[in-house]
């Protein structure tokens, strides 16, 4: 809605279908499943502008606000 560039979070190594069934550490529940299904990723290149950072920073903040 917002025109910002976002994809979801990468899936952990241990929910990849290679991986089930293997061990894996984990010291206060699964951190990173929870990433996984509630994460976004948002634009963080090197070019991306002050303007563009804090346009989208506001968007973010009005949101929880």
């Amino acid at each position: 809605k917002e025109n910002i560039e976002s994809r979801p979070v990468w899936k952990p190594m241990h929910l990849q279908p290679l991986y089930k069934g293997a061990d894996y550490v984990s010291l206060d529940g699964d951190v990173s499943k929870n990433l996984f299904e509630n994460g976004l990723c948002l634009p963080s290149g090197s070019n991306l502008s002050e303007k563009d950072q804090n346009r989208i920073i506001d968007i973010i903040l009005s949101l929880i606000n």
